[in-house]
């Protein structure tokens, strides 16, 4: 009842907005792999969505096409796997008019690539070095910062914080803390942007339902666990919510900052200011088993947003009905508008030297101080990739991502690692599948 009244406030706040100065449209979706999507290019320019925020993308620096980085109508900035080839990554796009001011790869500000869009001190706080290596070895978050119009004609900064969150393997400790860690992180920079008087978009694949209503079998004990203990505390709703359980300050989940304070219940869900009540909302689908034709699944993909742009968000919803990925995108509209500087930050594709006609190093391809045996390159390899790409044929569609044949649909790493945890195949159950 609470997190109702909690909505209704919200909903009024948005209807009592300042007068409209724009329809800015972002989108998030998690596409299992940039390069399956046919005709990538003409599905992003008959989008809808000002920013298209995309993860797990799957391709290193290396792998990367001309093509499908430098976009005709947009300006896009990568996050790479610096451990495995073809494994994790993040990526932004945005329209020419939606253009930031500031790019950087990284949540923790230690990938070396772009900017420094600011709020990293109070991670170097409550980390060690190699932990924030660590945090940014896998290509999981791309930041960019926006200059917004206000009405009042003064300049607002809008940071959009795109991260495909690890998920927790069950037979591995080390994942699971390294999951907790990435939110930490993410909790705390998010944290640190707000405080510093930006508005602050969170989104992407938080690999976590929040709520019984999330997710289609909750399990026994379903709030006792501490990737919704996090969104508890990082989103605004009920201290307490469906059956969670307080952490007590001696044994405290790996989420929560020891050495520097963050402030709770910061951020909205925007999707439940609209429908705070829908069921059978979901985002994410077993395909191998077929979930997604009975929409047996979860909602673990989010658009959430600072308290302080909560009036400007106009609506909110999923998408169930694009095809192409186990997930499915989610779209968000907020009453603002953008103004682009002169030139794009460093980070643009455009300016990589594979892309400007310049000398490659193959040192460009890594981060200092993180190792890794998969990520190897020689510069023909780019003069290929590149004249491969020129003859790409296209293809005409009529809508963004449009729905593939669920016969081509390949098995992921993802679906794979989670087979063993299905119960009761033959009932179609996959409890904590992505969790």
């Amino acid at each position: 009842q609470a997190y109702n009244c909690l909505i209704h406030f919200y909903k009024r706040s948005v209807m009592t907005s300042p007068v409209l100065v724009g329809n800015l449209k972002i989108l998030t979706w998690n596409i299992n792999g940039i390069r399956s999507i046919e005709d990538f290019q003409d599905r992003l320019q008959q989008s809808e969505a000002d920013i298209i925020c995309v993860q797990e993308t799957k391709v290193t620096r290396d792998m990367l096409t001309e093509s499908v980085a430098c976009i005709s109508g947009f300006t896009s900035y990568y996050g790479f796997s610096r451990r495995r080839a073809g494994y994790s990554g993040v990526a932004t796009y945005c329209r020419l008019n939606c253009t930031p001011a500031q790019a950087e790869e990284g949540l923790a500000g230690n990938s070396g690539g772009g900017d420094t869009i600011g709020g990293t001190d109070k991670l170097k706080e409550e980390f060690t070095s190699e932990e924030l290596k660590n945090i940014d070895a896998e290509g999981r978050c791309v930041i960019t910062r926006h200059k917004v119009d206000m009405v009042d004609g003064q300049e607002q900064g809008l940071v959009i914080i795109n991260v495909y969150c690890p998920r927790a393997d069950p037979e591995r400790a080390d994942r699971a803390k390294f999951k907790l860690l990435f939110y930490k992180a993410l909790d705390i920079r998010a944290d640190s942007l707000r405080k510093a008087g930006d508005m602050v978009v969170v989104l992407g694949d938080v690999n976590t339902s929040h709520r019984e209503i999330d997710h289609c079998d909750p399990y026994e004990e379903f709030g006792d666990h501490p990737g919704r203990r996090f969104l508890n505390h990082f989103l605004q709703s009920d201290s307490i919510v469906d059956g969670e359980t307080q952490t007590d300050e001696e044994n405290c989940d790996d989420w929560q900052a020891v050495h520097v304070e963050v402030e709770d219940n910061q951020f909205i869900d925007t999707f439940r200011i609209f429908h705070p009540d829908r069921k059978l909302a979901f985002t994410c689908w077993n395909t191998q088993l077929n979930c997604r034709s009975t929409n047996y699944g979860t909602r673990i993909d989010y658009i959430f947003c600072s308290l302080n742009m909560s009036s400007f968000v106009l609506n909110c919803d999923i998408q169930p009905e694009v095809l192409g990925s186990d997930h499915c995108p989610v779209l968000a509209q907020f009453n603002l508008k953008l103004t682009s500087p002169p030139k794009p930050p460093s980070w643009c594709t455009k300016f990589f030297r594979e892309f400007a006609g310049k000398q490659v190093k193959v040192s460009d391809f890594f981060t200092k101080g993180v190792k890794s045996d998969d990520l190897k390159r020689k510069h023909d390899a780019i003069n290929e990739v590149s004249k491969k790409a020129k003859v790409e044929s296209k293809k005409k569609i009529t809508s963004f991502f449009v729905p593939k044949n669920p016969k081509e649909n390949k098995t992921t790493e993802k679906e794979i690692e989670s087979l063993y945890e299905v119960k009761e195949q033959n009932s179609g159950k996959f409890a904590k599948l992505t969790e």
